[in-house]
């Protein structure tokens, strides 16, 4: 029997216990003893494929893979509410495609579809290019009215030219919606005095709002419309577009266009022609 009070102790004995470590060593190795692996020159270390039959790499440079050009396909919500695209040929009946724009220089837009030409052949094929006589700076897309309702529309144009004296606009650069890097429009921009354009079409705008048409989505923003990228056409193909269409050579960049009437115009669908244009009236500014 223990003395009361006195706490029993656990004894062992040192020779016993051994530790873990000690029982199971650890071999610890110099790095410098590791052996390295002997880099062979010959072949590059990030090759473009594993030839099967002789178990080595092949170079990148001797690759033979080449990008094919993309299937174009048509998608079934790919249709753009724009005068400049052809359209549903079934038209409801006792109505007309219209449209508010400004007429540009004959000279002008002659330059301007001849930036097509500055692409190379395979990228030129993967734009649908607007004709020449089918370019606009468009103020406002009107869509299917009822042909008893342009009366009135051209009334108010002509209020809307009359309160709005002649000014110039000079010509901008090229460039993409969205961007460059995915183009799906390519257009030509302006400088000058846009805020007198903008003004021009904002009564252009309010007019026609107040006789009933839908108001734009859109902030407005002056451009030319010349080609769109065909469907289907996305990735490094795209961006081949946007990177020629960026250094198109654009001579008449800051040349004056002196602006002094708006027009309606109508659009419709000839069998053999494709998509025309009709002026169905012009105002004259201030």
């Amino acid at each position: 029997m223990r003395p009361q009070g006195e706490v029993e102790q656990d004894t062992f004995s040192t020779s016993e216990y051994r530790p873990k470590s000690s029982q199971n060593s650890i071999r610890i190795i110099e790095s410098s003893n590791i052996p390295k692996k002997r880099h062979n020159s010959d072949f590059e270390p990030y090759a473009g494929h594993k030839d099967a039959s002789d178990r080595r790499f092949i170079p990148r440079s001797e690759a033979t893979y080449v990008p094919k050009e993309p299937k174009v396909y048509v998608s079934p919500d790919s249709s753009e509410e724009n005068h400049e695209q052809p359209g549903d040929p079934e038209t409801p009946r006792n109505t007309q495609r219209l449209f508010i724009a400004i007429e540009l220089p004959h000279a002008i837009k002659r330059e301007f579809a001849s930036l097509a030409r500055s692409f190379r052949p395979r990228e030129h094929e993967r734009v649908r290019w607007i004709d020449e006589d089918s370019m606009h700076l468009t103020l406002k897309f009107l869509g299917d009215t009822p042909i008893e309702q342009i009366p009135n529309i051209m009334s108010s144009l002509q209020n809307a030219a009359n309160s709005t004296g002649k000014f110039s606009i000079r010509i901008g650069r090229t460039g993409c919606f969205p961007s460059f890097r995915d183009p799906r429009i390519c257009w030509i921009g302006f400088t000058g005095e846009l805020r007198r354009l903008e003004q021009l079409q904002g009564r252009v705008e309010g007019a026609m709002v107040a006789l009933g048409f839908e108001p734009g989505e859109r902030i407005f923003k002056a451009h030319v419309t010349t080609g769109r990228t065909r469907p289907g056409i996305r990735g490094r193909f795209a961006e081949d577009i946007g990177v020629s269409w960026r250094h198109a050579p654009l001579h008449s960049t800051g040349k004056a266009i002196s602006l002094k009437s708006i027009a309606l115009y109508r659009s419709y669908i000839d069998d053999k022609k494709g998509t025309l244009y009709q002026q169905l009236g012009n105002y004259e500014l201030g």
